[in-house]
């Protein structure tokens, strides 16, 4: 496709988003106008630009011509001078001022803004201060032309956009001095970007910005791909040194520099040195010191006030419960911090209902939430309270620089008595510390999780290392209830969680075990399964109700590949679905899809029906399941329901998303759906663990079905190795 390149005058502004600079505008091109679409940020009407690209037929809108590259020039006759600054482009300058200053300056009006504004008091309604305000504003649009150009260079207009509405007109010098400060403070840019503008702009590939900003990137993958709130000064050195081809020694010196700039901390744990990111280092120090000082608070109740209010609670419900459940029960209300652990059947629901019903009897305030939608929502509906995901109860906000933070911390705390946290084994290092600045002295707190599952996808593992260090009181429930034993998902859960083989010749309960010898036979029955023989049997939706998952994204059996077979059958094109290419995938009208990493910023809203106001919020978060409603690829925009969470994002996201026909199992976590179809078939043997197979069994709430070998099923039981994280929350807490 050859690139086109026109000149014009834009005579028109038919669409803009502020967002991300889509706009569709027309242009004046040799007396012929043209509709020009494309990201063209900060255009007006009466600016001249030229654009490059080509010619494009849209199916309702007609020929229109596709802008790649665009540049802006200074309008130059009156006439195209009076239009751009009638248009409202420079602030201060409406129709009728800029009628006047056209007038009497003529082709040098836009010289006499910029190098003269003192003449503009000359003009009627114009004082000395709007002279300079007039100035100010049209410098600040030279300045921002001027930056989009520079980075034009290196980066799309996107991510332009995002640069000068982060630096404004400072961009260039900050960049040059720099270019590392982009993929600290520029979603979209990484690492990697960020050098190849180093390298372009002839950075040495051994100065100290280059170096330092390797550390960085090294243990912040730690943080995102290993779960490591530090690593050894050691493996850094490795890493770094391999990943720059610098020395070592050339590493040392920015450690430092690091360190002074409070970037890092260096410290000692279990006899090593090893660095953090500062953030990490006082996440898992607060951590500790909060957890000590909720336990060692004093409260009312005895063991034996306790053992009277279970007594009345058997009474009214009922039931008995079990040594163990007694136990939790009694714990979690005369502890001030408590932790409930145990694997599905176990009775963990009732033992929160018991808490609930005791800490009310007492007229104290409850509260109950969990790390994701769908953790709160199912928690909510279990124990017939209201539950909260940890991001709303600690109501997000947006500081001036719209940077998201909590409104509730240790200045704001939460007013409830008692905090009831469910799946605590998928909170990591830094939200654990922001729930605990929230929670005020002297409440209780009462984790619920399973430690047996896979840890956090973010950084850290502190379910665990609270359980393992011993200073908190800690009941483990193990005992499967008989209705639960009805369940073959929960006895094979318990199985393959203590070792032992799951049963796989059961074909009319809820968990069965087709066998498949090769991928390309497992793949054609996930399909039949998912798309016909499920949905016929069941009926059931074969969208919302059936979760294929994966260990592996990769590979004949991954998820990307199982998500390209599975898109094709639930949801093929029909020749009236909209749809957009992003990164090599096919985005299509109807498609199931996942939020794939924390964005605090996108706008939702809830339209309530039957009720005429909408809620609304922010932040779509990783692990969240959507399903797109609508694709404009006018306005370069699609709109996503997650879960009645109405969320428009720009294309510019569309590396945040991916498909959700099938999903890993360590996305899985804390979600629950309907059916589960899981291949068995070999993997990577780090992928091919107990926990890992357990995660992935305990997310059905109805059926389990896999299909493969019994010999990798098998392997994954006998497994029970669990990648090293590495934490000091434990070492800090047994410190204290």
């Amino acid at each position: 496709m050859t690139d086109i390149v026109l000149d014009g005058v834009i005579e028109d502004m038919i669409f803009t988003n502020e967002e991300n600079g889509y706009t569709v505008c027309t242009i004046n091109c040799m007396g012929e106008p043209v509709t020009c679409v494309g990201i063209m940020p900060f255009v007006n009407e009466g600016e001249t630009i030229r654009v490059q690209g080509y010619w494009q037929v849209h199916a309702t809108f007609g020929r229109q011509f596709k802008v790649e590259y665009f540049e802006k020039k200074l309008p130059t006759t009156s006439g195209t001078i009076l239009k751009y600054l009638s248009s409202g482009a420079i602030k201060g300058v409406g129709p009728v001022t800029a009628e006047r200053i056209v007038s009497k300056f003529g082709e040098d009006s836009l010289d006499v803004i910029e190098n003269h504004p003192e003449w503009l008091t000359d003009i009627k309604g114009i004082s000395p201060r709007k002279a300079h305000e007039i100035s100010e504003a049209y410098r600040m649009q030279f300045g921002m032309r001027t930056v989009m150009l520079y980075c034009n260079r290196f980066f799309g207009p996107s991510l332009s956009v995002r640069i000068f509405k982060k630096y404004g007109s400072a961009a260039i010098d900050l960049i040059e001095n720099n270019p590392y400060i982009l993929c600290e403070d520029i979603v979209g840019i990484g690492f990697e970007k960020a050098d190849k503008v180093a390298m372009d702009l002839g950075f040495q590939y051994n100065c100290a910005e280059r170096i330092e900003a390797g550390v960085l990137h090294i243990l912040n993958e730690a943080a995102f791909n290993g779960g490591h709130c530090y690593l050894p000064e050691e493996a850094l050195l490795d890493k770094t040194a391999k990943k720059l081809q610098v020395a070592k020694e050339e590493i040392l010196p920015a450690l430092r520099g690091l360190c002074d700039r409070d970037k890092l901390v260096i410290a000692e744990i279990q006899g090593k040195r090893v660095v953090f990111l500062k953030e990490y280092f006082e996440a898992e120090q607060y951590i500790a010191a909060k957890l000590v000082s909720l336990s060692e608070a004093e409260f009312p109740f005895t063991l034996e006030g306790v053992g009277e209010q279970i007594c009345l609670l058997e009474e009214k419900y009922g039931l008995e419960y079990a040594p163990e459940q007694k136990r939790a029960i009694m714990l979690a209300v005369t502890k001030g911090v408590s932790i409930v652990t145990g694997g599905p059947g176990t009775g963990k629901t009732t033992v929160i209902k018991a808490i609930i019903d005791i800490f009310r009897s007492l007229k104290y305030s409850v509260m109950l939430a969990a790390p994701t939608g769908r953790a709160a929502k199912r928690m909510s509906e279990a124990s017939g309270c209201e539950a909260k995901t940890i991001h709303r109860l600690l109501e997000m906000t947006y500081t001036d620089a719209n940077t998201p933070r909590f409104a509730r911390d240790e200045f704001n705390p939460l007013p409830y008595k008692v905090i009831i946290i469910d799946e605590v084994s998928m909170v990591d290092t830094l939200l654990m510390a922001s729930l605990l600045k929230a929670v005020k002295n002297g409440s209780y707190l009462i984790l619920i999780g399973d430690v047996d599952q896979l840890p956090p996808v973010g950084a850290g593992n502190c379910l665990a290392d609270i359980i393992q260090s011993g200073r908190f009181a800690v009941s483990r429930l193990t005992k499967v209830f008989r209705q639960a034993q009805e369940s073959l998902i929960i006895v094979n859960a318990h199985n393959i969680n203590s070792g032992v083989m799951p049963r796989l010749d059961v074909k009319d309960n809820d968990f069965f075990f087709i066998r498949r010898d090769n991928a390309a036979d497992i793949k054609e029955l996930i399909i039949d399964l998912v798309a016909k023989r499920l949905p016929k049997k069941y009926g059931v939706n074969p969208l919302d109700d059936i979760q294929v998952i994966t260990p592996t994204r990769k590979g004949e059996l991954g998820a990307a590949e199982l998500n390209r077979i599975l898109q094709s059958a639930l949801n093929p094109q029909n020749g009236r679905k909209k749809e957009k290419k992003a990164g090599g995938v096919i985005f299509r009208e109807n498609d199931k899809v996942m939020q794939v990493r924390n964005n605090y910023d996108l706008e939702w809203f809830i339209s309530a029906s039957g009720a005429q106001e909408e809620t609304t919020g922010r932040g779509i978060f990783n692990g969240d399941i959507g399903r797109i409603i609508s694709i404009d690829t006018q306005s370069e925009t699609m709109v996503i329901d997650f879960d009645r969470r109405i969320a428009e994002y720009d294309f510019a996201l569309l590396d945040e998303l991916e498909h959700a026909y099938a999903i890993t199992v360590h996305k899985s976590q804390g979600s629950e759906f309907k059916m589960v179809l899981m291949p068995a078939f070999d993997s990577p043997l780090p992928l091919m663990t107990r926990n890992l197979l357990y995660t992935a069994v305990t997310r059905a709430k109805e059926l389990v079905c896999m299909i493969g070998k019994p010999e990798c099923i098998e392997t994954m039981v006998k497994n029970d190795h669990r990648p090293e994280r590495y934490t000091a929350l434990g070492e800090f807490l047994c410190s204290l």
